[in-house]
């Protein structure tokens, strides 16, 4: 997900890259087409279906030189499932094929390339490829110019490696602490417990690692002590999740079954109380109310219309700058997309939305977004300005902020300074978090904005030049094989 942009940036530069998918595809479709046919598939056991499939892929790969472990893990990602919907259309094996397997078959190709621009151990690889006209002279050609140009501009060459090593850098780190993170299933403070869990989970989760880790104790917990979770906190922050949502959270994403009934006569409580606690909850307690509509919706708990108002309701002097000035930038980026989330945006003051889209504008400096106006520059604050202006369309006056430079170095340190233990810093895993909510928008919002902030931090100026002056990006009518993943530009959720 997070070499997606990277990917667009080789299709829009490339001139013969159709060239480059049509020999992939017909060395692969010739092989895969006789091997249905040799299976004579029922269309009854998908899971036994895309079992030998994949399984004939990964030899296929090996026979190339690629490495088992890499291939297979390739083809284990979530994306290769059936889902419900798809099954009306996808009624073949052959069209499961195309449209589940067949992306990940161009990226595994596309990932290479990255791999020979930066490192020659790709040479042996390359040439075999070559040998086998899967990869077509043409296209070998242009790859070599592109590699020229990167041996004149080792700067883009370096930042290109250490974005593209990122993935494999979280990865490898989880796995050798796999021990220590399952081991933090038996802290005994809920709050360490879940908080810590719930962030952690989020990264596991994103790159697509579930299946392992064991999550038996966590289960337990959440199924056997629900009252113990259940609470609210006194200091919530996007950072900090209240308790009782990361419980929620992790009981929906880990399958457990717990009493809806009990959650949602707490949730209705805690309604009542944000009401009597606060004059302004939206603006006084905003994380606390974020949490607290992502919870609802978790548990299909719906709130009235007159009930949601109430808790958006502020006096105006909220809304002014002596006070806005002390809220997060990433709690003025939340309260824009609550509104967004519950559909009420157009109902609110204009003045109240361009009051917070305002003081978001004064924490945007050239070096980066800060978290507070005099403060220090967080991934956090930069997630919430980056899909702030997503939502409004106004990613142009991002143009001129090199937010990679910031997010890229940032995600070392912090994992090199990561230790998972229960000492574990919750802000230190939340930045981590957010570093990579920076990638995945960065690179899954396919706009020419979002695309040119990639191309320029790690693609030769050659490349930016052509990219710059082509016509307006529209990946959804793009002719690129690999897969798109899209930002709901409301909830900020992946769309595969």
């Amino acid at each position: 997900m997070i070499l997606q942009g990277i990917f667009n940036i080789l299709d829009l530069y490339s001139n013969e890259i159709d060239l480059f998918y049509n020999n992939i595809d017909k060395y692969f479709r010739d092989k895969i087409e006789i091997f249905i046919e040799e299976k004579s598939f029922d269309n009854e056991d998908l899971t036994k279906e895309r079992g030998e499939i994949t399984r004939f892929l990964v030899n296929e790969f090996i026979e190339l030189g690629f490495e088992r472990e890499y291939i297979e893990s390739k083809f284990s990602v979530p994306y290769v499932f059936m889902r419900k919907k798809e099954s009306d259309t996808l009624n073949t094996p052959l069209l499961r094929y195309e449209k589940k397997i067949a992306p990940i078959i161009f990226e595994i190709f596309l990932e290479k390339i990255l791999d020979y621009l930066i490192d020659k151990t790709s040479v042996p690889i390359m040439l075999n490829l070559k040998s086998k006209e899967i990869l077509p002279i043409e296209f070998v050609m242009e790859l070599g110019n592109l590699k020229k140009l990167y041996e004149e501009s080792p700067e883009k060459k370096e930042n290109l490696r250490k974005f593209i090593e990122i993935q494999d850098k979280i990865i490898q780190d989880f796995y050798v602490n796999k021990s220590k993170i399952e081991s933090l299933e038996d802290l005994k403070n809920p709050n360490d417990k879940l908080q810590l869990l719930y962030l952690l989970f989020r990264i596991i989760n994103y790159f697509h690692l579930q299946k392992s880790f064991d999550f038996s104790h966590i289960k337990e917990y959440i199924k056997n002590n629900v009252d113990e979770w259940l609470i609210g906190i006194p200091l919530t922050s996007l950072r900090n999740p209240d308790i009782y949502f990361c419980g929620i959270y992790l009981a929906e994403q880990l399958k457990i079954k717990i009493d809806e009934t009990k959650v949602k006569k707490f949730l209705l409580n805690l309604y009542e109380e944000n009401l009597d606690e606060f004059e302004s909850p939206i603006i006084e307690a905003t994380d606390r109310l974020y949490y607290f509509f992502k919870s609802t919706e978790l548990v299909k708990l719906w709130i009235r219309n007159e009930e949601i108002s109430e808790l958006l309701e502020g006096d105006s002097k909220f809304f002014e700058t002596q006070y806005l000035k002390h809220l997060e930038t990433s709690q003025l980026g939340v309260i824009l997309k609550i509104y967004r989330v519950l559909g009420v945006h157009n109902k609110i003051n204009p003045q109240k939305i361009d009051a917070l889209v305002e003081e978001i504008e004064n924490r945007i400096t050239p070096e980066g977004i800060k978290q507070y106006r005099d403060g220090f520059i967080t991934s956090e604050a930069t997630y919430y300005v980056l899909f702030s202006h997503y939502m409004r369309n106004t990613l142009n006056k991002l143009a001129d902020i090199d937010l990679l430079q910031m997010v890229v170095p940032r995600i070392y340190r912090n994992l090199e300074i990561l230790d998972f233990s229960r000492d574990t810093n919750n802000d230190l895993v939340s930045e981590l978090f957010y570093s990579i909510e920076v990638l995945k928008l960065l690179n899954c919002i396919e706009k020419k904005e979002m695309i040119l902030s990639l191309a320029n931090y790690m693609f030769p100026k050659e490349v930016v030049d052509k990219i710059s002056s082509g016509e307006e990006i529209n990946t959804d009518q793009t002719t690129a094989r690999f897969r798109h993943f899209k930002v709901n530009k409301i909830t900020g959720e992946t769309m595969y």
